[in-house]
C-alpha cells in the first residue's frame, strides 16, 4: 500500500501548479482574492462530499472528535490561508517561484516539525543530509528567481 502514496502525493503536488493557476486566471477576471477563495473552496467541499457519498465516508463521532487534540480542528484555516495566496501571489511570482517558495518552505518546516516531533509526528532527527537537502532547495529557489 505505502507504493501507492508516491504517486498520489506527486499527482496532489501536480495539482496544485493546476489550482493556482486556476485560482490566478479567476483573480483577473474577479479581481477579488477573497471570492477567489471563497469559490475554490467551495469547488473543493462539493467534490469532497461527492467523494464522501461515494466512498461512504460522512460520519463524524462526537466521542472520536473529542479525542483530537484542540489544535487539530485549525487545520481548515491553514489550508485557506495556503489558498488564499495562491491569486494573490501566483500570478506575480509565476508558477515556477510560487510553487518553488511554497514547496521549500513547506519541506523547511516539516523538517523542523519532524527533527522536534511536533504536531504529533514522529521524532525525525534534522541530520546534515536533511539540512543539505532543505539548503539546496532554498539554492534552487535562489536559481529559478535569478532565471
Amino acid at each position: 500500500m505505502q507504493w501507492l502514496l508516491t504517486p498520489i502525493a506527486i499527482v496532489a503536488g501536480s495539482l496544485m501548479v493546476v489550482q493556482a493557476a486556476c485560482n490566478g486566471a479567476l483573480e483577473k477576471a474577479l479581481d477579488r482574492p477573497v471570492t477567489v477563495g471563497i469559490v475554490s473552496l467551495g469547488m473543493g467541499m462539493t467534490a469532497l462530499a461527492l467523494a464522501g457519498l461515494v466512498s461512504n465516508q460522512f460520519e463524524l463521532s462526537l466521542g472520536r472528535a473529542a479525542q483530537a487534540p484542540w489544535w487539530a480542528w485549525f487545520g481548515g484555516i491553514c489550508g485557506g490561508i495556503a489558498l488564499l495566496s495562491q491569486p494573490i501571489a501566483a500570478p506575480r511570482l509565476g508558477a515556477a517561484m510560487y510553487i518553488g517558495l511554497f514547496v521549500t518552505a513547506s519541506t523547511v518546516a516539516s523538517v523542523i516539525v519532524d527533527h522536534f516531533g511536533w504536531l504529533g509526528f514522529p521524532e525525525h532527527a534534522a541530520g546534515a543530509g536533511r539540512i543539505a537537502g532543505c539548503v539546496l532547495m532554498v539554492l534552487g529557489i535562489a536559481l529559478v528567481s535569478l532565471f
